[in-house]
């Protein structure tokens, strides 16, 4: 029924859904967005030029003149490359061919850069090397006419202005044959000299040391200048653009064709709103024939929910029934089980009590016949009429039931036998009195009661089930007494140290703890048991809930625990981790509420 109800709200938003759908699919990219990418592709390509155009400019002369100029064209080229990257009018993620030779264009644009700024960072040193060069020319010249001979200084001269010029040239405007040229000058001087001085040797090879020098220099800076300019930063990206334009005509495309479909999809639209239409009109009848059957129900209405109120009352009535029977049941299984381990307790006691006893009593009855025997000779010794044989006799017999029976040795055992009996006799009353502590009634929340002495008596309830396997560590605080109904907070103990134990499968430790908090006291009870799920940790206080065996647990310990707590106004915390045990922590106030701060508490609340 719901879902008939929801599907015309579906249907309708899936209508709603797909009309959006179809309307942002038939919007085109944005002109405006479009042109603004087209002018960003062309301020890159212009800019690109004109960096190529100043570097190919620059000569033998410093790059400083240009420096601030080519770092704005610098900055300028790297902000546009970055709105090409990323931001409103970025490329990047139209698809995957455009971001593939957007890439393309990217890296070799970057290494442009690079080349670039080495170019730029070479350029200063070799300048500065090729002036210091070309000024040392003259003087290594002079040199050299000054070490040649008289007949030989004519023709030199010559060679000289000619290899002055060359240079000149190789350094302001080279051409391919400038080194060449160089170098055959330079070997037209050392020809024709026959055993040249050693001035005019080491003249020459001073200026021939200039000459290469500046060669190497100005086919470095040219080799670096080649390498920049030849990176094909332009046809990439105009790949990049006929990408784009190929993506974008594209979109277009793709936009028209939603347009049709939007057309026939508004008309059928149209066609089922128009049915809807009638259908509703005929709605509207059967509603109002409908609404005549719901005001005659409408009259027979309050006698229904009489009637209604009636069985729910009865229900109620016997759900609290079912509840008071299943809470006692489970009075009386803790009853029985306590029972049971209290019989143990005290039976355990009781039997080497009465052991004792009927050892007292053999040791008595030997005790006695010595006596008679000591008696009866001492008797003899006295008497006239006895004879010396009859005397010794009883001395004897006397004398073999005394090494019978050691008088010193007999008396320190029956002493230690009446001091085991005396303690276990103050066992059974300790107990006794425990259980006349824990069962005692009172039916108000107003008694004095001090908590480190319930757990204490709980404890020894309860000892059947920890003794000899489970370790119970006290940390008790210094507690103030609270205000409570002792035996419930008894039985909350009880059940907690029952659970307790239970959970540790063969020997652990019960670890308790109380302190004093700000109003009121604090329980902790700790055990190094199985443990819990997190699923379990969460359901243990809710009625019949249990994960014992069936007829091992009614489950509703713990939900009675909670309820005793939730009556006292405190509240109960449960940690546990599997295979590591569980902590329960017991918060209980010093005080009870009185019944005017029950009526105060609602206004309270609101406020």
């Amino acid at each position: 029924m719901k879902f008939k109800l929801l599907l015309p709200a579906i249907a309708a938003v899936i209508a709603i859904g797909i009309l959006g759908f179809l309307l942002k699919m038939t919007q085109s990219v944005d002109s405006n967005l479009h042109r603004a990418r087209l002018e960003n592709i062309r301020a890159v390509d212009n800019l690109d030029i004109e960096l190529n155009r100043m570097f190919t400019q620059t000569r033998a002369s410093s790059l400083a003149g240009s420096a601030a100029d080519r770092t704005k064209i610098t900055q300028r080229l790297g902000k546009d490359l970055d709105a090409l990257d990323k931001g409103p009018t970025a490329l990047r993620g139209l698809n995957k061919d455009l971001d593939k030779k957007l890439d393309q264009f990217l890296d070799t644009i970057e290494a442009k850069f690079e080349l670039g700024f080495d170019f730029e960072a070479r350029n200063t040193l070799l300048n500065q090397g090729l002036v210091n060069n070309m000024d040392a020319v003259p003087f290594n010249s002079d040199a050299v006419l000054a070490a040649a001979p008289a007949a030989k200084q004519e023709m030199l001269k010559p060679l000289i202005m000619q290899l002055k010029t060359e240079l000149l040239t190789l350094s302001v405007t080279p051409a391919p044959n400038n080194a060449g040229t160089i170098r055959d000058l330079i070997s037209q001087m050392k020809a024709g000299t026959e055993a040249p001085s050693e001035a005019f040797t080491a003249a020459m090879e001073s200026l021939n040391g200039n000459c290469e020098e500046i060669i190497q220099d100005k086919t470095e800076m040219l080799d670096k200048l080649s390498s920049f300019l030849g990176r094909p930063t332009g046809a990439q990206l105009q790949a990049v653009e006929q990408a784009y334009t190929a993506w974008y005509q594209g979109e277009v495309a793709n936009a028209n064709q939603y347009r049709v479909i939007l057309v026939g999809y508004a008309a059928l639209l149209l066609l089922i709103l128009a049915w809807l239409g009638i259908r509703l009109r005929r709605s509207y009848g059967e509603l109002d024939k409908a609404n005549g059957k719901l005001v005659d129900a409408n009259e027979h209405l309050e006698d229904q929910v009489e009637a209604r109120t009636k069985d729910l009352s009865s229900a109620l009535s016997d759900l609290r029934n079912s509840q008071a029977q299943l809470i006692q049941s489970e009075k009386m299984a803790s009853l029985g089980q306590m029972v049971a381990g209290v019989a143990h307790e005290i039976n355990t006691p009781l039997g080497y009590a009465r052991s004792n006893a009927s050892i007292v009593r053999t040791t008595l009855a030997d005790i006695r016949d010595l006596c008679s025997a000591q008696d009866r000779a001492l008797t003899l010794m006295t008497s006239a009429d006895a004879s010396d044989e009859e005397v010794a006799n009883a001395l004897s017999d006397a004398d073999e039931r005394r090494q019978l029976v050691n008088p010193t040795e007999v008396m320190g055992d029956l002493d230690n036998l009446l001091e085991d009996t005396d303690h276990g006799l103050v066992q059974i009353a300790d107990l006794v009195s425990s259980l006349k502590d824990f069962s005692r009634v009172d039916r108000s929340r107003n008694d004095q009661f001090r908590v480190n002495d319930g757990i204490d008596t709980a404890l020894k309830i309860c000892q059947n089930q920890l003794k000899n396997r489970v370790e119970v560590i006290r940390q008790f605080g210094d507690l103030p007494e609270i205000e409570c109904s002792p035996s419930k907070l008894n039985q909350v103990f009880l059940n907690l140290f029952t659970n307790a134990a239970q959970a540790i499968s063969d020997t652990g430790k019960i670890f308790v703890h109380t302190s004093a908090e700000q109003n009121g006291v604090s329980i902790r009870i700790i055990d190094n048991g199985c443990g819990m799920t997190d699923e379990v940790r969460q359901r243990i206080f809710e009625p019949f809930y249990t994960t014992k065996p069936v007829g091992k647990g009614t489950g509703l310990g713990l939900s009675i625990v909670f309820r005793i707590i939730e009556e006292h106004g405190g509240t109960i915390d449960v940690h546990s981790v599997v295979g590591k045990g569980s902590e329960f922590t017991i918060r209980l106030p010093l005080k009870q509420q009185r019944p005017a701060d029950n009526e105060t508490a609602p206004s309270l609340a609101a406020a």
